[in-house]
């Protein structure tokens, strides 16, 4: 995989040196080239304006690319720009889909009136239910996230499914790969799914022994050709476990020693996983399986799963515990903004307090002005964001909202600068909360394929959330307006720049 994107790259670059010196070498071509560019971006500009349904900061932001840069930005346009609502899809990949779907998710025994008025809410907007009887537990940072993972894994007896953004080949995933080595020669179904992008470093060395042990691995829109290319800029983000369809994990943690704070560029990496026993596991197991059934994109793929069998075998986790929860999941083929929507539900539904934490916060216009909105009404909202960034365009572009946000009276702080905060979590009033892959950003609202785990009580879990978020805080330095008084004229202007970028991000 990372030799087929190397490929591209360079066959994209090498494109790029012949148009460049065919232009130094012939005026006539020059006027010619120059002329075609501004015509695209005129009919790139109607179709943003006029055709495209994206958010109006994203339309400004490729129209001005396309025309300050317009051999570079037109280019990028059409391999990462087009709106992803316009990509049509085999036959296999709707139709298994929808099975599991219709077979998985409308139970007429559950009764909604039981529910919290905000899961009734959240439901109505995705069509995916609340579920009580639930045993939530919060694993903070990596080691014990991974320690327990590890357990759960080897107490594995019918199947494994495994899906992860990035997954690497350190010590901690050749750790992981190898109990799934153990489980498929044991007879455990193991089923491995990695973004095509994001996990680009899997090699088919360190993966060959996985498949000959008998498990099923497949990439998430691998990259094979600068014709499907365009999929690059639409991941699959979501990290998530499930065991014999009664154990689930999810989070903020890929797998990798970085995550484990074994890393040069940070001394600590601040993360957090959720793990689910209980009824709402069955959630996390439609969301695997309809990536699964999509990625296979064969006729059939979903029936193993969907016969009386099937659904006992992988959608009927035992009753656990009496927590509530809802797994909402979206991505950027929705018709909605699932992820984004739900978590501004959460967000206005707060009476006393928002507190926030998320790696990149760079909101779209609209979730920018709820939390702005809620700010401003009295609501105690506080932020944490990495004082020190692991990429310089989303770093400033989440520096660029700090001043605004200060305006409208909420609290932003700026997390250990030695260290990394890669948790994703929104708590609400210390009573509701969301944990999961999503950050508070446009590329996890509008572009990736995202999870997110609400929770409604004031539960062991919240309250874990709760006693973390106040370390966070005592770990983190709160900015003032005197900090943005200070600022150089360069770093706002790299913040400027970032911000306009923002909505491509």
């Amino acid at each position: 995989m990372k030799h087929r994107i190397t490929q591209i790259s360079g066959l994209i670059l090498v494109i790029l040196i012949i148009v460049i010196v065919l232009m130094y070498w012939s005026t006539t071509l020059l006027y010619v080239i120059g002329i075609s560019f501004q015509l695209l971006a005129v009919v790139i500009s109607f179709r943003l304006l006029f055709i495209d349904e994206r958010g109006t900061s994203s339309k400004v932001a490729w129209i001005l690319i396309a025309f300050i840069l317009p051999i570079i930005g037109i280019i990028f346009y059409f391999l990462f720009g087009r709106n992803p609502q316009t990509r049509k899809f085999s036959d296999a990949q709707i139709e298994e889909s929808q099975k599991i779907i219709k077979s998985t998710r409308y139970n007429p025994l559950i009764n909604l009136a039981e529910a919290p008025n905000l899961a009734i809410k959240q439901a109505n907007l995705t069509d995916i239910n609340p579920l009580k009887n639930n045993k939530v537990e919060i694993l903070t940072n990596g080691d014990i996230t991974f320690k327990e993972i590890k357990k759960q894994l080897n107490k594995a007896t019918n199947h494994i499914h495994m899906q992860y953004y990035i997954f690497k080949t350190d010590l901690i995933s050749t750790q992981i790969r190898d109990i799934l080595i153990k489980k498929a020669k044991d007879g455990v179904e193991v089923r491995f799914m990695y973004d095509g992008f994001g996990s680009y470093g899997l090699s088919a060395e360190f993966l060959a022994p996985l498949k000959e042990a008998g498990a099923e691995v497949a990439a998430y829109d691998p990259i094979y050709s600068p014709w499907v290319v365009r999929t690059a800029n639409l991941r699959n983000h979501r990290k998530m476990i499930v065991i014999d369809g009664q154990l689930g994990f999810t989070g903020g943690l890929n797998v990798g020693e970085e995550y484990r704070s074994n890393t040069n560029q940070f001394n600590f990496w601040r993360d957090t996983h959720i793990q689910i026993e209980g009824l709402a596991v069955k959630e996390l197991q439609e969301a695997f399986l309809k990536d699964w059934v999509y990625v296979k994109n064969e006729c059939g793929s979903a029936n193993e799963f969907i016969t009386p069998l099937g659904l006992e075998k992988y959608f009927n986790p035992d009753p656990q515990g009496e927590d509530w929860a809802q797994v909402v999941y979206g991505g950027p083929y929705d018709k909605e903004f699932y992820i984004r929507d739900s978590m501004l539900n959460l967000i206005e539904n707060a009476k006393e307090s928002v507190w926030i934490t998320s790696p990149y916060f760079i909101p779209d216009e609209e979730s920018l002005g709820v939390i702005r909105r809620v700010a401003m009404n009295g609501i105690d909202v506080k932020i944490i964001i990495p004082g020190k960034g692991d990429r310089g365009i989303s770093f400033n572009g989440s520096n660029a909202y700090i001043e605004t946000m200060i305006e409208a009276g909420a609290k932003i702080y700026a997390y250990d600068n030695t260290s990394f905060i890669h948790a994703k979590i929104i708590i609400v009033d210390r009573k509701k909360a969301a944990v999961g892959t999503a950050n508070f950003d446009v590329r996890s609202f509008r572009l990736n394929h995202e999870l997110m785990v609400f929770l409604y009580d004031k539960s062991k879990a919240v309250n874990h959330l709760v006693t973390d978020y106040e370390q966070d805080l005592i770990d983190s330095t709160l900015f003032t307006m005197k900090d943005m008084e200070r600022k150089s004229f360069t770093r706002k202007l790299k913040e400027s720049l970032s911000s306009l970028l923002s909505p491509l991000l």
